[in-house]
């Protein structure tokens, strides 16, 4: 059986009504971890829930259950090693799956992937017919990428089209017909074999909204990509300023997309206009709090319930962990084996860091915060999370005799990676005295750091 390493982006719709569905396997050396399916809520806000998840047994067992209606693509995840799968609803999924135990995340850009075989797919189970596709389709881009992207040459796609076709003969307009209609249709849009226009006539307009399929939603994002900033018969700059940060209108954005001859569906342009706020917030020109107001007010008025959990979503990922928001808690497990949550810590702010104790560094940067701690503990709490794999790990150096604050471990709780969008370590975090994010990341230990955390000391 092939082995597969998926790397698309993943999209999950969530139903009232749904099939339980199970997946089970065995993992090769990753007993005692968690192994997570994690998928995006929606795909403009990107948010992650977790389907479903096992504490890997000592065997290499896992078996994770959960309802879905819809076809979904999600991540498995082992401590952010992840792969990608499609799971359709009701049904049963077997796997191998090969963990990478010496890969610790120091930077998620270097994280390895999983990889995993099925036990028992039959040869229509999708992901294999996603992985024949793409490998078609990879050969054909490699093969004629300056015929398509340079010479414009339209009858070479429409050749691949035919060959596609013949190999998968698509009766129906299931999750794989529309996977490859928009798979294709993302080549006409790069090579620019056709016009905006005559895109969305083929593939948005009169179309029902695919918001479960991944290849739609990159078609949509790429389509839409500054849609509001870089689209002057749209919508001036000026009034587009003037619309946000002096009116938090989404009014007038919604009559100014209005305007647009593909963009006359009333449901369609509200899901454009989330994805082009969403891309303003990121904007420095456009001020945050109106951008997340104008969020909020499409999001009461809008009849689409897909919208209006976008927007809600949105309002809880873009104001995560910005300045004055609450610091999300953490169940952490202290040095001598006591949980505890951030929550409860009070009275200080809190330097929160996260390290690992094998990664360079770790002892200088140590050697920097106790400089800070010795100066400012009457007034600062300070708190070193391990995110060690081995609980134990961490202990040398938290006992060195050398600092005085509070070192915890992370508990092997992926969700701690996800709450504070951990990226890259160490993490530094300032919360204030009523436990709001001051700064997410702060500083590094030096000047910088000093002067915010003078701030904060009431």
């Amino acid at each position: 059986m092939k082995k597969f390493l998926l790397l698309l982006l993943c999209i999950v719709p969530i139903a009232l009504f749904a099939q339980q569905t199970t997946l089970n396997g065995i993992v090769s050396g990753a007993d005692g971890q968690i192994i997570r399916l994690i998928a995006y809520d929606d795909f403009v806000s990107k948010k992650i829930i977790t389907l479903g998840q096992h504490e890997i047994g000592d065997d290499g067992s896992f078996a994770l259950t959960f309802d879905i209606q819809e076809t979904i693509m999600a991540f498995l995840d082992i401590n952010y090693q992840r792969a990608e799968i499609f799971i359709e609803p009701g049904k049963t999924y077997s796997l191998e799956v090969g963990y990478d135990k010496d890969n610790h995340l120091e930077s998620y850009f270097d994280r390895k992937n999983l990889f995993y075989d099925f036990t028992d797919a039959d040869t229509n189970d999708l992901n294999l017919r996603i992985w024949k596709f793409n490998a078609m389709y990879n050969k054909f881009v490699m093969e004629n990428f300056d015929h398509i992207y340079t010479l414009h040459d339209k009858s070479r796609v429409h050749t691949f089209r035919e060959e596609v076709s013949d190999v998968f003969p698509l009766s129906d307009s299931g999750y794989f017909a529309d996977y490859i209609t928009y798979k294709l249709a993302d080549v006409e849009q790069y090579a620019r074999l056709k016009g905006k226009s005559a895109l969305s006539k083929e593939y948005f307009n009169d179309q029902v909204i695919l918001y479960d399929n991944v290849e739609y939603t990159y078609f949509f994002e790429q389509f839409f990509e500054k849609f509001l900033i870089t689209s002057p018969d749209v919508i001036t700059i000026s009034d587009l300023i003037i619309a946000v940060n002096d009116n938090a209108d989404h009014e007038a954005i919604m009559e100014a997309l209005a305007g647009v001859s593909y963009l006359e569906d009333k449901d369609f342009r509200e899901l454009v206009a989330l994805h082009a706020l969403k891309s303003l917030y990121y904007n420095g020109t456009y001020k945050k709090p109106q951008v997340l107001q104008m969020i909020r007010a499409l999001g009461e008025q809008t009849r689409v319930a897909m919208h209006k959990r976008i927007a809600t979503n949105l309002l809880e990922s873009l104001a995560s962990l910005s300045p004055g928001s609450p610091a999300p808690d953490l169940l952490l497990t202290s040095i001598a084996g006591q949980k505890f949550n951030l929550k409860n810590i009070k009275g200080k702010p809190i330097l929160l860091t996260f390290f690992r104790s094998a990664q360079e560094g770790t002892s200088y940067t140590f050697d920097k915060i106790a400089e800070l701690y010795n100066q400012y503990r009457s007034g600062l709490e300070v708190i070193s999370v391990s995110m060690d794999i081995d609980p134990l790990s961490y202990l040398d150096i938290a006992n060195s005799g050398n600092y005085y604050w509070t070192f915890a471990h992370y508990g092997n709780d992926p969700v701690v990676y996800d709450l504070y969008n951990i990226r890259d370590l160490p993490l530094y975090v300032l919360i204030d005295v009523e436990g709001n994010i001051s700064q997410c990341p702060a500083p590094p230990p030096g000047d910088e750091l000093e002067r915010a955390i003078m701030k904060v000391i009431h």
